[in-house]
C-alpha cells in the first residue's frame, strides 16, 4: 500500500472515531429520528420538528440530507439534544446503510415510495428496498412509523426487530385521519384518532395533499411519548415548509402557491388536482420541468396540460420543454393555454395580469427556480437562466441580487 494510501485510510478512519465521539458524547440518552421517503420526507420533519421543539432541545436537520452531510454535521455537531431529528435522502444503492451506520435512529419514519429514483433503483420494489434498510436497522427497543396507505412501506414491517405504529387514511391504521376539509379559500382541517382519542387540528395549509405528512409526524410524536392532545397543539396553525405548497401574498393581491422544489411526474397530477374544488376568481396554473422519469418527454407535458386545463382557467409552461405543448394552442384555447420560453416573459406575464384573489400555482423542479416568477418582480433581481444547480431559494442567493453576500 503507497504512503498516500495509508494517509487517505488513517484520515477517514480519525474522521469516522471522531465522528462516532461526538455523536456519543452529545448525543448520549438522545432520541434520534430518521424520516424518509420518496416524497413528502421534508414536510413529515419540519412538522415533527415542530412537536418536539415544544418539548425539549431538539436538533432539525432539513434540505441536506445526504450521507456525507448528515456525516458531516454529526462530526460538528457541539450542543447536547434531546432529540435529533433528520430528514435522509438517498439518491444510489448504498446511500441508505451509509446514513444508518453514522445516526443509528432509534426510531425510522417512512412516508411512501414512489418513482423519484426511477434512475437508481428503475422500479419501486428498488426504492423500497433501499429505503427499507432504515427500517431493518432499528433496534428491538425502537420503533417504526410506517404509511398504513402505501403496500411498499407496509411491506418493512416484517422486516424489523422494533415496534411498529403506523399511520394513514386506512382502516387500520394506529394513527387515523378522517373528516378532512381543504377547499381553498378554506385551510387544511382534519381529525386524528388514536387509541380512541380525536383531536380536531385547524392547519394553515393548502389543500389535502400535506395530510400524511401531517399523520407521520403525529404518530412520530406518539412514538417519542408526546400525547396526541399536545401533537395537536404544537400542530395548530401550522404552515408549510418554504417552497412546499406554501402560501403568498404577490403585490398585486393574488395569492401564489410555491410549489417549486420538487417535480417528478408521477407526483405532478396530485398537486394540478388540488385545484378543483378551490374557489377563486381566477385559477392559474404554472408548469416548469419535471424530473427523472421514464417515457417520451412530450406524451408527459400534453397530458399535464389537458389535467391542468380540467382544473384551472389558464395554464402557462414556462421553458424550452414548453415547446412540447405548442400544438395544442388552437382558437378553442385562446386566453386559456399559453407558451414562454424564457421565465422573464412569464414573470411579465404574471406581473401584468393577475386580478384580486386570483390563486396562482407555481409547479417544477428545483433546478428550474421556477419561483423567479414572483422573485423577479422585486427590484434589484438580475439572474435569469435557464436552469441552476443551486438547491435555495433565489431569494436567499447572492446571484439574485436580492441579498447581499
Amino acid at each position: 500500500m503507497g504512503l498516500k494510501k495509508i494517509i487517505r485510510f488513517c484520515l477517514r478512519l480519525w474522521k469516522s472515531l471522531w465522528t462516532a465521539f461526538r455523536r456519543f458524547w452529545f448525543l448520549f440518552g438522545a432520541d434520534i429520528i430518521s424520516v424518509t421517503g420518496s416524497c413528502g420526507k421534508t414536510s413529515t420533519t419540519f412538522f415533527l420538528s415542530k412537536i418536539l421543539c415544544d418539548q425539549a432541545p431538539c436538533y432539525v436537520g432539513i434540505r441536506e440530507n445526504s450521507a456525507k452531510t448528515i456525516k458531516n454535521k454529526l462530526r460538528k455537531i457541539r450542543t447536547p439534544y434531546r432529540y435529533y431529528l433528520q430528514e435522509s435522502g438517498i439518491a444510489y444503492p448504498g446511500d441508505m446503510k451509509k446514513i444508518v451506520s453514522n445516526l443509528r435512529p432509534n426510531v425510522g419514519v417512512v412516508t411512501t415510495i414512489g418513482r423519484d429514483h426511477h434512475t437508481s433503483f428503475r422500479t419501486l420494489e428498488g426504492t423500497a428496498a433501499e429505503k427499507g434498510i432504515l427500517i431493518e436497522s432499528l433496534p428491538r427497543s425502537g420503533t417504526a412509523v410506517l404509511n398504513a396507505d402505501d403496500p411498499y412501506v407496509m411491506g418493512m414491517r416484517g422486516n424489523t426487530r422494533a415496534k411498529v405504529l403506523t399511520y394513514g387514511l386506512s382502516d387500520g391504521a394506529d394513527v387515523q385521519g378522517s373528516e378532512i376539509h381543504s377547499a381553498w379559500p378554506n385551510r387544511l382541517s382534519l381529525s386524528v384518532r388514536y387509541k380512541g382519542e380525536i383531536v380536531r387540528i385547524e392547519t394553515g395549509l393548502f389543500g389535502d395533499l400535506l395530510v400524511i405528512s401531517l399523520l407521520a409526524a403525529i404518530a412520530g410524536g406518539l412514538a417519542l411519548g408526546v400525547s396526541l392532545e399536545q401533537c395537536a397543539i404544537s400542530l395548530q396553525g401550522v404552515e408549510s415548509f418554504p417552497a412546499r405548497l406554501s402560501i403568498h401574498r404577490s403585490m398585486q393581491g393574488g395569492w401564489i402557491i410555491k410549489d417549486t422544489v420538487k417535480a417528478p411526474f408521477w407526483s405532478v397530477e396530485q398537486v394540478l388536482l388540488l385545484f378543483k374544488d378551490a374557489v377563486a376568481p381566477r385559477k392559474t396554473i404554472f408548469l416548469g420541468s419535471f424530473s427523472d422519469t421514464p417515457g417520451s418527454d412530450s406524451n408527459k407535458y400534453r397530458r399535464m396540460a389537458r389535467v391542468a386545463l380540467d382544473v384551472a382557467d389558464r395554464v402557462v409552461f414556462v421553458g424550452g420543454k414548453a415547446g412540447y405543448v405548442k400544438k395544442m394552442q388552437d382558437p378553442s384555447l385562446d386566453g386559456r393555454l399559453f407558451v414562454f420560453e424564457s421565465h422573464r416573459e412569464a414573470c411579465w406575464f404574471l406581473a401584468s395580469d393577475m386580478i384580486e384573489n386570483e390563486l396562482v400555482l407555481l409547479k417544477s423542479n428545483v433546478n428550474f427556480h421556477l419561483e423567479r416568477l414572483v422573485c423577479g418582480q422585486y427590484s434589484g433581481f438580475n439572474c435569469w437562466k435557464d436552469s441552476c444547480e443551486k438547491q435555495i431559494d433565489c431569494e436567499e442567493c447572492s446571484e439574485s441580487g436580492l441579498t447581499h453576500g
